[in-house]
């Protein structure tokens, strides 16, 4: 799709909310294991159009937001270190506790990605307040929000063990570690 990429990521701060979901969703498949889409939806600048449009209260549009961040951070080491900078970890770990299952399983699915080789992420992501909900997400009748939420905390295991040790050792109870 010659050219195609940059009008896109305009549509992306159209006022109609219904071109707003049509344009993430045409990006979201565009960035899905190409490169050179990816890197060209980064340069035309989508990153905070699309960190904002995670906080929409339009299911969809946070839907398509948080899929698309997801393929552009997919196998992409220096993306996602691009995607962490602009901010979009408190934002993914706020869709833990959206009404929309789809978000919620895509936002686990980011978090996994996220922290995937940095320990640094895997401490932000834990001290941020993201276990409560991923371990919440055990209980749903989802499967594949169980499926991904126990990706993401099986991609935290390491990280959370050490805090719960030392949470624990300084006296904490176990309910009150991961509340944060």
């Amino acid at each position: 799709m010659e050219g195609g990429i940059p009008p896109l990521v305009e549509l992306l701060e159209f006022t109609d909310t219904k071109v707003q979901r049509a344009a993430a969703g045409a990006l979201r498949t565009l960035a899905f294991k190409n490169d050179e889409n990816k890197n060209q939806i980064v340069e035309c600048n989508a990153l905070p159009t699309l960190i904002l449009m995670l906080r929409s209260e339009d299911a969809a549009i946070h839907y398509e937001a948080v899929g698309v961040i997801g393929n552009l951070v997919h196998s992409s080491p220096n993306i996602k270190k691009e995607v962490l900078a602009a901010g979009a970890l408190q934002p993914v770990i706020g869709l833990l506790n959206s009404c929309c299952s789809e978000s919620q399983r895509e936002a686990a699915l980011l978090l996994g990605q996220f922290a995937a080789t940095d320990s640094d992420c895997k401490v932000h992501i834990v001290q941020r307040g993201a276990v409560r909900p991923l371990i919440e997400m055990l209980h749903s009748p989802d499967v594949q929000l169980k499926e991904m939420s126990t990706f993401a905390l099986g991609r935290l295991a390491q990280v959370i063990i050490v805090i719960f040790s030392a949470v624990k050792f300084q006296g904490y109870t176990q309910s009150s570690w991961y509340c944060a």
